[in-house]
């Protein structure tokens, strides 16, 4: 094959000065021509149409890539030029490479389900670092802080921060020392040698190429070989250089490959800098408007048929959509002799909010305004009552023990990764009824049909989790003696006469996770123009209605002490929560007058608390079961 070494060779005009057109280095990447008038090497240029932007098993892009090597100049994102190269950049940017390995994961202890962190003395090191960076990578790093994820998640994370990291790098560079150099009044003394620490970038434009060579900027100029003229000063002829050191192959899982999605494909140019900067979360990148699937959709990452691992795959999410549909409505979303207007009366069900309340008293519970197929009508978690109901304390040891060792998972597969269907009552109930072992219990013998009954139980297991199931035995899926919640280390055992206390900050936990998740799924129908306009600004206005850093997520982060955010105890307290969830409601069809106003300050005193948050709160409901045809889950007091 021809390089330019065989094709050309230098030459020097009686000028010997480098211009745009002329190449201080020459490479040949057939048909094309690759000339760099300000560095003395030439990448390979990966332009083709078939070109497929998608995560490797670093959660980079490869060579597509334009962290990680020079792409097509696009003006919507010129400062991508200034991105900081990895061999060339100093100690303190190498956090920008890191790569995260299986020793760098904390699983979560007691559960056989394969969830956890990076551990905390790579990511806290790191804080400092954003502290007065852009929100969305603030919100990145917190999301490797606080979030439960899997390893194959956390992967792609790290790799997302790193981007939105090198992204402000390269503002700020771009800003500072390109721009200026750009402006008329600005002149050197000539063309500036290429900055070695920058990526740089393609182009096949002459005048792009030119400004880039006097501001100092690698650029490397594409031709056919038609356009080179015999005068062109060349300065060296190179053999191309390679991305030979950056990842390709698939992320793998053992033996078993489970390739990222396809995000993109085609040539280099806006749409491939946009889908780099896409962030990688299942549950904002849902799109409101889309119809409920009934199946799971093809793999777009690849033209080839699907492996067969990817066959029972499929097979497993289909039949989970089809477990998570009620075979019949009064059993399926059904708990005997309650109705979920009505508070739970029990001592280990923390104290209601009386706004809420008054609202379910007075909601409108016609089934003819429900609109169906907008929203997905299963539990984001299990609703709270569920682990109070059981009558025998094994079953409720049982209940409440599986839930405490999914949790992780199930907090990590709803923010990032959720499912095609969430599970209805019935299927939650199945699950934490179930073991590992798949046996009958004694607990259940009594009201099930035997073995059948309880390996149905346990694959409702498998049909919510999936692979993400470690392989496990024992009576509950709490595979130790012990499970981690929060900061506390709860024995088994105890959980069949738990303490009530106990209990009650559980539950509260789940009506907030609930809560926020719901609040959440129902925005995105009632302010599709809002989320369509910018992700980022939406869903930093949700985070603001709760009063932790980590977005919805209430995972490893100490309890509080008391009520606080919207339901704090001091007026003044609850004050910026209030306005921010009156402002979000205020972008929904038909929201209250009330709702509609900004909020005083300085006038913000008890009555107006009281008539801002009645009027939310029926608004919320009564939009709740319209879209949903129940009512919703709601918080309720800290138990302190």
């Amino acid at each position: 094959m021809p390089t330019a070494l065989t094709k050309f060779t230098p030459y020097s005009r009686p000028d010997v000065a480098i211009s745009a057109l002329d190449a201080r280095a020459i490479g040949y990447q057939a048909p094309l021509v690759i000339t760099t008038p300000n560095m003395d090497w030439v990448p390979e240029l990966h332009n083709d149409d078939i070109e497929e932007l998608t995560a490797r098993a670093d959660g980079r892009f490869g060579a597509a890539d334009c962290f990680q090597w020079p792409q097509m100049y696009c003006k919507e994102f010129e400062c991508a030029v200034c991105i900081p190269r990895k061999d060339t950049s100093s100690i303190d940017l190498q956090f920008a490479w890191f790569t995260p390995t299986t020793a760098d994961f904390a699983i979560q202890p007691g559960t056989a389900f394969a969830v956890g962190t990076l551990h905390s003395h790579i990511v806290d090191g790191k804080k400092d670092i954003v502290t007065n960076m852009l929100a969305s990578l603030k919100h990145d790093i917190n999301v490797l802080r606080r979030h439960p994820l899997m390893y194959r998640d956390i992967i792609i994370f790290v790799a997302q921060a790193q981007r939105s990291f090198l992204d402000i790098i390269a503002f700020m560079d771009y800003v500072e020392i390109v721009q200026p150099r750009l402006t008329s009044g600005w002149s050197s003394w000539g063309p500036l040698e290429g900055n070695s620490r920058w990526m740089g970038c393609f182009t096949t434009d002459s005048k792009i190429c030119d400004i880039y060579l006097n501001a100092g900027v690698p650029v490397w100029l594409v031709r056919t070989e038609v356009y080179i003229s015999p005068q062109m000063n060349i300065i060296k002829p190179v053999v191309l250089t390679f991305p030979d050191d950056l990842t390709k192959n698939v992320y793998c899982e053992g033996n078993i490959m489970r390739p990222f999605p396809l995000l993109y494909r085609g040539p280099g140019g806006f749409n491939r800098h946009f889908h780099t900067r896409r962030a990688y979360t299942g549950t904002f990148a849902v799109n409101p408007g889309a119809p409920l699937p009934s199946t799971l959709p093809q793999n777009p990452a690849s033209g080839k048929a699907p492996s067969q691992g990817q066959k029972n795959k499929k097979a497993r999410k289909i039949t989970s959509s089809q477990l998570m549909k009620p075979k019949d409505s009064k059993i399926a979303d059904a708990q005997p002799n309650r109705d979920k207007w009505e508070d739970l009366c029990r001592p280990e069900n923390p104290e209601a909010i009386g706004f809420w309340t008054s609202t379910f008293q007075k909601a409108n519970k016609d089934k003819n305004r429900v609109k169906k197929g907008l929203v997905d009508q299963g539990y984001r978690f299990p609703e709270p009552a569920l682990l109070i109901t059981p009558s025998s304390p094994e079953r409720k040891k049982l209940f409440v023990a599986n839930w405490l060792a999914a949790r992780p998972l199930w907090i990590s597969r709803v923010d990032h990764n959720p499912p095609e269907r969430f599970p209805l009552p019935q299927l939650w109930r199945d699950f934490l009824n179930s073991s590992p072992s798949g046996e009958p219990s004694t607990i259940a013998s009594s009201s099930s049909a035997g073995p059948t009954a309880a390996a149905t139980r346990k694959q409702a297991a498998t049909q919510i989790f999936g692979e993400d199931l470690r392989d496990a035995q024992g009576t509950t899926w709490a595979i130790g003696e012990n499970v981690q919640w929060h900061n506390m280390t709860i024995s088994i055992i105890s959980l069949c006469d738990p303490p009530s206390h106990l209990m009650r900050l559980i539950l509260w936990e789940l009506y907030e996770l609930n809560f926020r998740y719901e609040l959440l799924a129902l925005d995105r129908v009632m302010a599709r123009a809002s989320w369509e306009e910018s992700q980022h600004n939406r869903r930093d206005l949700l985070y603001s209605i709760f009063p932790e850093e980590g977005g919805f997520v209430m995972w490893s982060s100490s309890l509080p002490d008391d009520d606080s955010g919207l339901w704090g105890r001091r007026i003044i307290d609850a004050f910026p929560y209030v306005d921010n969830f009156r402002k979000l409601l205020s972008c929904w069809e038909d929201s209250p007058p009330r709702l509609n106003a900004p909020l005083d300050a300085s006038a913000f005193d008890a009555t107006t608390y009281f008539q801002v948050m009645q009027q939310a709160c029926d608004f919320y409901v009564q939009c709740f079961f319209d879209h949903f045809g129940r009512p919703p889950v709601v918080p309720h007091r800290f138990p302190a």
